[in-house]
């Protein structure tokens, strides 16, 4: 009989649709998506076990933890940052500006100063001398003191410095030949002079002046920036305690406990840390608001009048010098220290005017001499302007320049001082203001990390008992 033949099934090799085994697999075949079953069944598992009690339980614990974390942490570097800024402002910021205006105003006091000895003719009045030569020096050190408190990316107020101070040593050279030549009646030493005050008016001062104005405005702007409360922290920590109180509810319903004494603390440290950081944001931000409109804004308003007043007296001795008619500009005159006068009476001691939140600066009776010495120049100055035009040019030139009572030089001296009185209790007030707000806050950011950790902590310890039962 012939031998049976094997069936072509069994004498095949494995089919082209079944994978070979892997070399070393004991001939078992490997899926390509088999290394991702055991994530999906970890996956799988965590979702059945969060779906337990125990599970949400910790669940709800974690989200409850995160929360007053995040709120005590937020609520934290929000107090600091704050507190950074006002040290910011104090120590660099505010003073800038403060050397600005100084800056301005003793560039303004050295023209007029120049001037007003230079009419004198022959050897100038030692007093005028000293009167010049302070105004410079404390120009000098006014651009160094500015110079150093500016930050290095601002370029432009840096280069404004170096330029203004460049500017300035030919000014003064220019003074000192006026100088020499009217001590031997060369009359083109008021020619000097005239080139001198052109360039102090028409260069020196805008740059002194747009100077200023960036600086006041970046203090404006930087009160202004944190002038309002921290909402963003006041609405997390917030969150975290409606966790709280919703954890505990859901406890309450799910065991049958009405309190969990942790959880209860916990709560009460949350809420003890929101009413922290609501407290000390409400005083901070209201001391910042108290700083512009008390402070800030008052000092520029006043700063920005007291340049009006020296400039028109810089046009006045430098119409002496030249020889102008005064009558041309005595209507400008009016109207600029007119809008002095009425700058200056909003800060008077007034019962109405305070009861409606101004702000008087005349405590010290800076804003009242203000006044008085601003009328008594103006009358000084139009009795210089009548006697120029009757012809006594020497007459006004007393007047004009004289120290004496009843005289525009002594009376714009004494206005001068009782402005820059007034500023300095402005800028007090500023700078009072900011400190407080530092000082409201300064505490703050370590006792509310330890509050809310605090908190994270006693949720733990609440917690843990209710998932150990279900276990």
């Amino acid at each position: 009989m012939r031998a049976p033949t094997l069936s072509r099934r069994h004498t095949r090799g494995p089919s082209a649709d079944t994978p070979a085994s892997a070399p070393g697999s004991g001939g078992e075949s490997v899926s390509p998506l088999q290394p991702r079953r055991p994530v999906r069944r970890r996956a799988a598992r965590f979702w059945e076990d969060a779906l337990t009690t125990p599970g949400r339980m910790s669940v709800f614990a974690l989200l409850a933890i995160i929360t007053v974390l995040a709120g005590g942490v937020v609520a934290s570097s929000t107090i600091t940052q704050r507190q950074s800024y006002h040290e910011t402002l104090l120590a660099e910021v505010e003073p800038v500006a403060n050397a600005s205006q100084t800056l301005y105003s003793s560039l303004t006091i050295a023209d007029s100063a120049a001037n007003t000895a230079f009419i004198t003719g022959g050897i100038e009045p030692a007093e005028l001398r000293e009167r010049y030569l302070q105004a410079i020096a404390t120009s000098s050190s006014s651009i160094i003191a500015a110079s150093q408190g500016l930050d290095r990316s601002d370029t432009e107020s840096i280069d404004q410095l170096a330029e203004i101070n460049a500017q300035l040593a030919t000014y003064t050279g220019l003074v000192e030949t006026a100088r020499t030549n009217n001590r031997v009646a060369n009359p083109v030493g008021s020619a000097y002079l005239a080139s001198a005050s052109a360039l102090m008016q028409d260069t020196i001062l805008p740059a002194a002046a747009d100077l200023y104005d960036r600086q006041s405005t970046s203090v404006g702007q930087s009160d202004r920036e944190w002038s309002s409360p921290p909402w963003g922290s006041f609405f997390l920590l917030g969150l975290a305690i409606a966790v709280l109180v919703l954890l505990q509810q859901w406890l309450w319903r799910l065991t049958g406990r009405r309190v969990n004494p942790p959880l209860a603390l916990a709560s009460l440290l949350m809420v003890a840390t929101f009413l922290l950081t609501m407290i000390a944001g409400f005083l901070a931000a209201n001391d910042n608001a108290k700083g512009l409109s008390e402070g800030a804004a008052p000092m520029n308003e006043l700063t920005r009048q007291r340049i009006n007043a020296q400039k028109v007296r810089a046009q006045e001795t430098l119409n002496l010098v030249r020889r102008t008619d005064p009558e041309g500009s005595a209507a400008e005159r009016a109207a600029i220290l007119g809008g002095v006068r009425d700058t200056l009476t909003v800060y008077l001691d007034d019962e109405e005017e305070d009861s409606t939140g101004r702000i008087s600066l005349d405590s010290q009776g800076a804003v009242t001499g203000a006044i008085e010495a601003l009328d008594e120049w103006m009358a000084a100055q139009n009795r210089a302007d009548s006697l120029y035009q009757q012809g006594d040019y020497q007459g006004a030139i007393t007047i004009s320049s004289g120290q004496s009572d009843g005289d525009s030089g002594a009376a714009f001296d004494e206005f001068d001082e009782s402005m820059q009185d007034a500023i300095e209790e402005a800028r007090d007030t500023l700078r009072t203001r900011i400190d407080n707000a530092r000082r409201t806050s300064s505490s703050g950011p370590d006792l509310i990390i330890a509050l809310s950790t605090l908190a994270a902590f006693a949720v733990v310890v609440g917690i843990a008992p209710r998932v150990r039962e279900y276990l």
